[in-house]
């Protein structure tokens, strides 16, 4: 089936991986495209609105996979009935997705592997996987009428740290700097360069002044 470019990516970090719960599940295409395509036959999707998830347990049908996914009815983590190998939550803000993790902490450790997409707030994303021991193991960047950015990350359990620049950036995506990568924060200093023009209060512009400094220096180590 076709599916967009940031669930395909999404769903090739779930490949390797016997059992996968897809919180937010919308539709439920991200679960059918891995059941279709990479044979995983536990598959629980999840949504906190009736709405969605009667589309997703349609869609399941119409593929016949009903024997290979679950669909539930419930809000973040709370309808794991158990330690599923992948967890991926997509299509929410950053802030909802560390509230989601939070009150399912225990759930989300018991997980080999978290795929995190989020909307927004990427920084306060990454600032709670390290403070709760989780290691960021891979990331992308897709670009799909906006930017996404995914977020792999692993429970290990031990102190994890990232500096300031990787948590706004991405530690993956500074080092492998991938195209989207570069075309993005391309993007945001052109935007920003305009803005600037037009602000005349001094906090507000030494603050944006800073934001081009840090992106110029980014962009400088990158091309």
């Amino acid at each position: 089936m076709a599916i967009s470019k940031r669930l395909q990516k999404i769903a090739e970090y779930t490949k390797e991986y016997n059992s996968l719960a897809d919180i937010a599940c919308d539709h439920g295409y991200l679960g059918i495209y891995a059941a279709i395509n990479y044979d995983i036959k536990d598959i629980l999707l999840t949504d906190i609105n009736p709405m969605p998830l009667a589309s997703a347990i349609k869609n399941t049908e119409s593929k016949n996979l009903s024997s290979v996914i679950k669909c539930k009815l419930g809000n973040g983590l709370a309808p794991l009935d158990k330690d599923y190998e992948v967890i991926t939550i997509s299509g929410i803000g950053g802030i909802l997705m560390t509230e989601i993790l939070s009150d399912g902490l225990m759930r989300a450790k018991g997980s080999k592997r978290l795929v995190l997409c989020p909307n927004t707030d990427s920084y306060e994303v990454r600032k709670f996987l390290m403070e709760n021991g989780f290691k960021i193991v891979d990331e992308a960047m897709v670009f799909e009428h906006k930017y996404y950015e995914i977020i792999v990350c692993e429970y290990k359990n031990d102190n994890i740290s990232y500096t300031e620049l990787e948590l706004k950036y991405g530690p993956f995506l500074l080092k492998n700097r991938p195209v989207e990568f570069i075309n993005y924060y391309k993007e945001q200093l052109s935007l920003f360069e305009k803005r600037i023009t037009n602000i005349f209060e001094e906090n507000a512009k030494i603050k944006l002044q800073n934001k081009i400094d840090e992106i110029k220096v980014i962009l400088n180590n990158i091309l």
